[in-house]
């Protein structure tokens, strides 16, 4: 190779504070070994180029753009500087430098030496011994003899391989292109060093980064066609573990190694410019994996061991789309998957970094940062004028996905140490997605057969150790894990879509974090904040002026974070535990909706979204020890199987369902100790959904959805304060916020149809634990259970138009449960304190109409518990159940209300019964004389009821005699009072009128308005 052509390229590296300039160009024979040991500076950057298969039609005829294959990199100047500096290292340099390492070390012996002591005070500070073993430090001459550098190490392995295959571009005029290609790059470097026992020794720099570039498959036409077919594969690895040590040492073995897997592909996309077509049917593939695992040791050292990971899973994918502008796009098939490792797993110990920090100063202290952030636009299709699609092609289905991993499980120990073992710990699985998608704006466009397969996984379980430390062993958790999506959505303004996509989907971040903070102070905390967000959009289709369907469903697990563990006996602000886990799934999906066009929507969800899990603290004979504080939220808000429309048709159809659970059981002990084994708890099970309703203003929506959800937050808690002082109690506040809107239906004018079947479980909490017995202020409980549920369903509104209502109602809140406590009360201990609040409020069954139609079908089945009480107020509105005069239900009110019973007349006779004795066929009877002056009420006063039996009326006046005109009687059907339904109790009618009915009230007897109907 020529010397100019060894010197074309010239730049600078600037790693772990060292200057690299120069560069050169490696052709492919070569001889660079990949795998060539580190020297103290390796720093490789190279860029491997594959173009092939490409075209271009102009003018007639296909130009084939011409194939390169080599590999600029920096490698060959890096071999010959390490071959430089290895002389030196064998040299009297090492020997001339040993001033300077003298010093450094001797620093780094006193670093160690204060770190001891500095263990030594923690036993008065604790009122416990510091366990001594494992407190012998290494006598060890300090790093690598005769190394100037100490063992330090800056090493930089970077790859950006290039593939640039199987494209076809149509300018005016034609191309077609087969494409069968594949690119492999792999370079490993191990850094296996030691700053044990030296002063600024063995630390390392390692960053690998592997980028591969992939432009494959594409097929472009401007007036004219490019068609692309084949496939396309590409891996990057850029490897290598770290293994140092800084024990004994000052400033020593610390370790900084960033770690990114960052794949780029844009394939298989088919554009259609003006005039043009394009079309693939193509299958990428991509994949990248860097760095490895970490280990080191801090014990017994200042400021050694400590460890910055930060790995990176970032593949990025722009596939299998097709894009019309002014013609036409074709996905015929083909497939795009793309895989990203970040770190990597030790064996026999399955760690991604492990480290240790015993008897020593700011050591063994780990940072990790960890994300897996796969980023998809893949299988949509998009016309803005003209026609794009999207298909399975020949197998019916074009196949999306791949995997993200960043990081791993990670230990440590700062045990009897100072500021050590401590873990910062950020695990991050979020893919953000948007495949098999559809838009027109002037035209058509379909997407179907998609199949999405994703795997996201950020870091692991953390464990570290604290015992008899200061400030040592605490684990601070970061962990969220969640989805951002858009998938199988259907858009016209003024055209045709439609989409149909599947999806599976697992994403996980974190785990269990674990510690100890025995004999400690301020060690062995643990803070966690693990969420789950599963947020998406899908199975939607919305038109303006067009026809827009789509069809979606997928399978979803996304859970974030683990339970949480720490332990202490005899410990000072040791081992406290804070959880904040929250799942909180963010849905929209069966949605249809339309302008002056059809917009529908058909979706079903299988998600599964879990924060946190259970927590566990031990503040034993501690101070301000062993305390837990949970606040676990779980909140599915979700809209689904909504149709709506204003001068269209809007249909939309969904099937959900949720499971979401945040936090778990809760155990604490504060036994013998002061302000410790507390527990506050405020789990809370929730949900917000508007779902299977209809709307229309002026056309036709139908909303139909089927809601089975799980809600659940929290659960039992129990701790001990026996023989402690302000210890033991446990404050729980269990809260079930429940907003539910379904199966109703709203015309303004048009026809709208709301069918909502629910199936709602929520739980926050549980039983609650506690004691006091032989405390002060220790053992108490305060819980306060709290529901409040508002439901409207089943409902038909409309003006001018037709509304139909369905709703079938399943509801069953469960608000903690039962308590108990134990102790002296005289000590304020042992109490239990118990205020369950329940309130439900339900809109259902209610039509309302303006020169409409409505109808209201609903089923309703409703039971709520807080603290194992029913809701003090349930307040029902609905038109089957409350009257206008109803009341509501008060389940904890007085039965009866204090309402007595109306007064008695004082100028009512007192006497018994009427006995009436009517004898003789078809006359009247024979009526005594009765003096009835004063006997009979005056005017105005109505007798409903009154009892005639028993009345003696010996001396009535006979008929026609003066004060009784019975002559005369009213033929039947006359003005007068029937005898239909009068209590006669006991009288022998047979025979005594023919056809005849009694007088009215006015004519028998004296007074104004009188009236004896029965």
């Amino acid at each position: 190779m020529h010397t100019w052509a060894k010197r074309g390229i010239q730049t600078a590296l600037f790693t772990g504070g060292l200057l690299m300039l120069g560069t050169g160009i490696a052709s492919a024979d070569e001889n660079v070994s990949p795998d060539t040991p580190a020297g103290p500076l390796d720093v490789n950057l190279s860029v491997p180029v594959d173009i092939s298969k490409n075209a271009v039609g102009t003018l007639g005829k296909q130009v084939d753009i011409p194939a390169i294959k080599k590999e600029i990199s920096t490698k060959p100047l890096t071999d010959k500087l390490n071959g430089v500096l290895a002389p030196i290292t064998g040299s009297g340099v090492g020997r001339a430098a040993s001033p300077v390492t003298g010093a450094v070390n001797g620093l780094a012996a006193k670093a160690a030496g204060a770190a001891g002591q500095a263990g030594d005070r923690l036993g008065p500070v604790t009122g416990q011994g510091v366990a001594t073993e494992n407190r012998e430090a290494p006598c060890e001459a300090g790093g690598p003899s005769n190394d100037p550098l100490m063992g330090n190490k800056a090493v930089g392995n970077i790859a950006v391989p290039i593939q640039i295959t199987g494209n076809a571009i149509g300018l005016l005029g034609n191309a077609e292109v087969e494409s069968d290609s594949t690119q492999t790059y792999t370079h490993n470097t191990e850094i296996a060093t030691n700053g044990a026992g030296g002063g600024l020794a063995g630390n390392a720099v390692a960053l690998d980064w592997a980028l591969p570039v992939q432009i494959a498959g594409n097929g472009v036409g401007v007036a004219g066609r490019g068609k692309s077919k084949g496939s396309a594969s590409q891996s990057a690895a850029t490897t290598g573990n770290v293994a140092t040590s800084g024990a004994n040492g000052a400033f020593a073995g610390n370790v900084i190694s960033p770690q990114g897997a960052t794949p780029v592909q844009i394939s298989g996309n088919a554009i259609g410019g003006p005039l043009g077509h394009g079309e693939t049917g193509f299958n990428g593939a991509s994949e990248a994996s860097s760095g490895g695992w970490i280990s080191t040791h801090g014990s017994h050292g200042a400021v050694a061991g400590n460890v910055l990971g930060t790995p990176v899973a970032l593949p990025l994918k722009v596939s299998n789309n097709a894009v019309a502008g002014g013609g036409d796009a074709d996905v015929c098939g083909g497939s795009s998957t793309a895989d990203a490792t970040a770190g990597g797993t030790r064996p026999g110990t399955p760690t991604y970094i492990q480290t240790d920090g015993a008897d020593s100063f700011l050591a063994g202290n780990i940072a990790q940062p960890q994300p897996a952030l796969p980023g998809t636009v893949v299988g949509n299709a998009i016309a803005a004028v003209g026609n794009a699609a999207v298909s399975g092609g020949d197998t019916g289905q074009i196949g999306l996905g791949g995997t993200a991993t960043a990081g791993g499980v990670s230990s440590t120990t700062g045990e009897n140490a100072v500021g050590s073992g401590n873990i910062a710990d950020a695990p991050v699985a979020a893919p953000v997605e948007v495949f098999c998608g559809v838009g027109t704006l002037v035209g058509n466009s379909h997407a179907k057969g998609c199949a999405n397969d994703v795997t996201a996984g950020a870091g692991g379980n953390t464990y570290t150790n604290g015992n008899g430390g200061f400030l040592a062993g605490n684990s601070a958790n970061a962990q969220p894990a969640g989805t951002a999506e858009l998938f199988g959505l259907a858009g016209a303004v003024a055209g045709n879509g439609s989409s149909a996509a599947t999806e599976n989907k697992n994403v996980h971040a974190g785990g269990y974090n674990g510690s100890l903070g025995n004999d400690s102070s301020g060690s062995g905390n643990v803070v966690q904040v693990p969420v789950a967000v599963p947020a998406e959009i899908f199975g939607a289709g919305g038109a303006l002026a067009g026809q827009a369907g789509a069809t979606a469903s997928e399978t979803k697990t996304v859970s974030g974070g683990g339970g949480g563990n720490t332990q202490d006996d005899h410990g000072s602000i040791s081992a406290n535990l804070v959880q904040v886990p929250a799942s909180l799934p963010v849905q929209v999906f069966g949605v249809g909706a339309a302008g002056v066009g059809q917009g529908s929507g058909e979706a079903t969800t299988n998600t599964t979204s879990t924060a946190g899990g259970t927590g566990n603290a031990n503040g034993k004979e501690g101070f301000a020890a062993g305390n837990i504080g949970a606040l676990p939220v779980s909140l599915p808000v979700q809209l689904h199987g909504l149709g709506a429309a204003a001068a269209g048709n809007g249909f939309g159809e969904s099937e959900g369902l949720t499971d979401s659970g945040a936090g778990g059981h809760l155990s604490a002990t504060g036994e013998g100790g002061s302000i410790a084994g507390n527990i506050v708890g405020v789990p809370a099970a929730s949900a917000a959904q508007v779902f299977g309703d209809g709307v229309v203003l002026g056309g036709l929506g139908k909303g139909h959805a089927v809601n089975d959800l799980t809600s659940v937050a929290g659960g039992s808690a129990e701790t001990n304060g026996d023989g402690g002082s302000i210890a033991g109690n446990l404050v729980n506040v269990p809260v079930t916020p429940l907003a539910q809107v379904f199966g109703d239906a709203i015309s303004v004018p048009g026809v709208a149809q709301g069918a909502g079947a629910n199936n709602t479980q929520t739980a926050a909490g549980g039983e609650s634990t506690t004691s006091g017995i032989g405390g002060s202020i220790s053992g108490n409980l305060f819980d306060v259970p709290t529901a409040a549920v508002a439901q409207v369903f089943g409902d038909a509104v409309s003006v001018g138009g037709v509304a139909n209502a369905i709703a079938d109602n399943t509801t069953n809140a469960n608000v903690g449960g039962t308590g108990t406590s134990s102790g002296a009360t005289g000590s304020l201990s042992g109490t239990t304190n118990r205020l369950p609040i329940g309130v439900v409020a339900q809109v259902y069954d209610i039509p309302a109409e303006i020169l409409a139609e409505t109808t209201s079908t609903f089923a309703n089945n409703t039971a709520v518990s807080t603290g194992g009480e029913e809701p003090g107020i349930n307040l029902p509105v609905t038109s089957s159940e409350l009257l206008p005069t109803g009341l509501p239900s008060l389940p904890n009110a007085p039965q009866t209300l204090p309402i007595g019973a109306p007064a008695r007349r004082a100028d009512l006779p007192g006497a018994g019964t009427l006995p009436v004795q009517l004898t003789g066929p078809g006359v009247a009877p024979s009526l005594p004389t009765l003096p009835v002056d004063g006997l009979l009420p005056q005017a105005g006063l109505p007798l409903n009821g009154l009892p005639l039996n028993g009345l003696p009326l010996d001396g009535l006046p006979q008929a026609g005699q003066a004060g009784l005109p019975l002559n005369g009687l009213p033929q039947a059907g006359q003005a007068g009072l029937p005898l239909d339904g009068l209590p006669l109790n006991g009288l022998p009618l047979d025979g005594l009128f023919t056809g005849q009915l009694l007088p009215s009230a006015t004519d028998l007897l004296p007074g104004q308005g009188m009236h004896i109907q029965g």
